[in-house]
């Protein structure tokens, strides 16, 4: 058996889709699945909680969601796709409780583990940019900044929405060739825990449009009694 034929036999032994995609660097996760799942549960409702806690000076329900949703997204965007792009490139190889994350929703989409260009750039893009705005949208809800709040909110949350909608569009263009056939890794990972980066995004952007047209309408009713 020629050197070659054994790399490429080695670099196979992965349970991730396409079957011949090369992951030479691929070992696989210390950490059980329902290990994983439950321990970012718990931390996700660590974080929720926090945010709520930090939301009390919030007047509605609706800016007390906002509040918890972008304080959520912080940690995130900057934690966990942050990590991601930090460590793209030697991801499949890497021993840690992110890593091991990684791995785990790569059963769904392979590009991360393979560094595919238009998922990275993606990634990129939330992690540099939809996190630290996620921050100024908190900041100024607790200053009640109301015109920073809103602006931030409408540029972040259309961010959002476009990123997932790339996303989703890059992959279905490919059929879904890297996600693994079971429908668990589609209907879970890939759809389910992307869904509400498109809904509540949405809803948002809704929320602060109504929000900047009634302030400018009142603003024009007044100009004109004046």
């Amino acid at each position: 058996m020629s050197a070659d034929t054994l790399f490429n036999q080695q670099a196979q032994k992965h349970p991730y889709y396409p079957l011949d995609l090369s992951l030479p660097h691929y070992i696989s996760s210390s950490t059980e699945t329902p290990q994983l799942l439950i321990a970012l549960a718990g931390l996700a409702t660590a974080i929720i909680i926090t945010g709520f806690l930090l939301s009390r000076g919030q007047r509605s329900f609706i800016d007390r969601f906002a509040f918890v949703w972008f304080f959520l997204c912080f940690f995130t965007h900057v934690g966990l796709e942050g990590y991601y792009v930090w460590n793209n490139k030697t991801l499949a190889g890497k021993r840690s409780f992110l890593a091991d994350i990684w791995r785990e929703y790569s059963l769904s989409d392979s590009r991360y583990l393979s560094s595919e260009t238009c998922t990275l750039s993606l990634e990129a893009i939330t992690a540099v940019f939809d996190g630290p705005m996620c921050l100024v949208v908190l900041f100024s809800m607790l200053r009640a900044n109301f015109a920073t709040r809103h602006l931030a909110q409408l540029t972040t949350s259309i961010a959002q929405l476009y990123g997932v909608v790339m996303y989703f569009s890059t992959s279905f263009l490919q059929n879904c060739d890297s996600t693994h056939p079971h429908p668990y890794y589609f209907w879970v990972y890939f759809l389910s825990m992307n869904l509400p980066w498109i809904i509540i995004p949405s809803i948002l952007i809704v929320h602060s449009w109504n929000a900047i047209t009634c302030r400018i309408n009142a603003a024009n009713q007044q100009f004109k009694q004046e």
